[in-house]
This record gives C-alpha cells, sequence and structure tokens, in this order.
C-alpha cells in the first residue's frame, strides 16, 4: 500500500506500479484490478469528495492557469477544456511566429485526446503554449482549441509558421483559424512513416544506405540542395530496381 501510495503521486500508471510490485515480490499474488482500486480509491481521498472536474477546475486555479471549457449543449457534459498558464502566456505573446501541434492518445483514463501546442523562440528553444483535452479529434474540436490560442494573441501577432502531423482535420482547422500562416508537416512524424513503410523492403546493409541517403535529404538547407539530394536518391533506387516501390 505504501509503494502504491509513493508511485500515485509520481503520476506513475496502475499497469506500471503492478509491474513494480510484481517485481519486487514475485511470489506473492496480486492482479493488476487490485491496484487499480487502490489508486481509484487514494486519488478519490486526494479530491475529497470533488468531482474530477471541479478537481481539476481547482488545481488550474490555484496554479494560475487559464482556462476555458466547452459543455455538450444542453447538458453539463464538459467535452472540451483549453488551458495554459499566465507565463506561457507571456512567452506566446513575445514568440508567437511559430506554432507546433500533436495530438497524443490513450494518455488518461477517459481515452480523450490531449493537444499539446508548443512555440519557439529564435534562439530554437521549444516552450509550452498550452494544453487541451477534446472529445473527437474532428475539425470543429480543433478550431475550438485554436481559436482559443488565437484569442491570447493580438491581430498582428500571429504565427507564420505551424508544424503539424498529417491529421486532415487539424490541418484544416488551422488553415480556417490561421489562413495566412505556413503549413509544414513535422519531420519526426514523416520519419516515423518512412520507417513504418519502407525499412521491410531493404536488406539491412541497404537500410543503412538508404537513411544516409534520406538524412542528407532532409538536412538540406535549400530548396536547390534538396532537388540534389532527391535526384540523387532517385538514381540510387533506381539502380536498386526499387523506385517503383517509393516514387
Amino acid at each position: 500500500m505504501k509503494l502504491i501510495e509513493q508511485l500515485t503521486a509520481q503520476n506513475m500508471e496502475p499497469r506500471k506500479i503492478f509491474q513494480t510490485i510484481r517485481k519486487q515480490d514475485p511470489d506473492r499474488f496480486h492482479v493488476q484490478k487490485d491496484v487499480q482500486n487502490v489508486v481509484a480509491k487514494i486519488r478519490a481521498e486526494q479530491r475529497q469528495g470533488l468531482t474530477p472536474m471541479q478537481s481539476l477546475e481547482n488545481v488550474l486555479m490555484k496554479n494560475d492557469f487559464i482556462y476555458e471549457i466547452r459543455e455538450e449543449p444542453g447538458t453539463e457534459i464538459v467535452t472540451e477544456i483549453f488551458f495554459l498558464h499566465r507565463d506561457s502566456r507571456v512567452l506566446w505573446r513575445a514568440f508567437p511566429h511559430v506554432m507546433m501541434i500533436d495530438a497524443t492518445y490513450k494518455t488518461n483514463i477517459y481515452n480523450m485526446p490531449f493537444i499539446q501546442i508548443v512555440g519557439m523562440t529564435p534562439t530554437n528553444k521549444s516552450f509550452i503554449i498550452a494544453h487541451a483535452v477534446v472529445s473527437k479529434e474532428r475539425g470543429d474540436n480543433f478550431v475550438w482549441v485554436l481559436e482559443r490560442v488565437k484569442a491570447m494573441l493580438d491581430e498582428c501577432m500571429e504565427p507564420r509558421v505551424i508544424l503539424t502531423d498529417r491529421d486532415l482535420a487539424l490541418m484544416g482547422a488551422c488553415a480556417k483559424v490561421f489562413p495566412d500562416a505556413s503549413r509544414l508537416l513535422c519531420r519526426w512524424h514523416i520519419q516515423q512513416n518512412v520507417m513504418k513503410h519502407c525499412k521491410g523492403a531493404f536488406t539491412d546493409d541497404d537500410w543503412k544506405k538508404f537513411l544516409s541517403f534520406w538524412g542528407s535529404l532532409i538536412e538540406s538547407p535549400s530548396i536547390p540542395i534538396y532537388d540534389y539530394h532527391l535526384r540523387n536518391m532517385r538514381k540510387r533506387l533506381v539502380e536498386c530496381k526499387r523506385s517503383s516501390k517509393f516514387f
């Protein structure tokens, strides 16, 4: 019980707490549900009779966050939560030129997509702009979040560049709320897709060679140099009789 309390205080997931207990005491019989029940009891005691939403609002207010919620029409069911710290708002107004947006999944017990919005300083340091939890990954949900972000700026401060993954609903929302910003795809997500869909077509040695060509391509500092590396990679793939698969 003491160990569960300590690990819960560190925001460790019940599943990982269970795995830790099994490693420390493999001969004792436990099931994951036992840990989940204890964690639920601990969290209920911490809320002191408040609902999860009331508890969250208390945390946000006590820690100087700005936040907004959206409820389902005709009910009191919260469908979206947007929040940012006042210090983040200051940074966002100082450096509004670049905005990166990503949504993650299954990071909470409600399985609601969690959106993180990040900014960039002129010295290439990233900072958190805001977070949001939404009920669905649809254009309307993303538009609501981005409109909250936009409201923190003056009209002349809108971002010039927005980076996202290839989520069409998110890309459409960015075009609607920030129509004048250049919209780019995140290089990290592109790299993950290349790994997922291409690696199986290469031998280990050829894959290392391909990654070398690919690295030169994505690090290109200008369009002419990019075109040069792209031609080299196309030629190499044609020579290896793989052009039909990748181009």
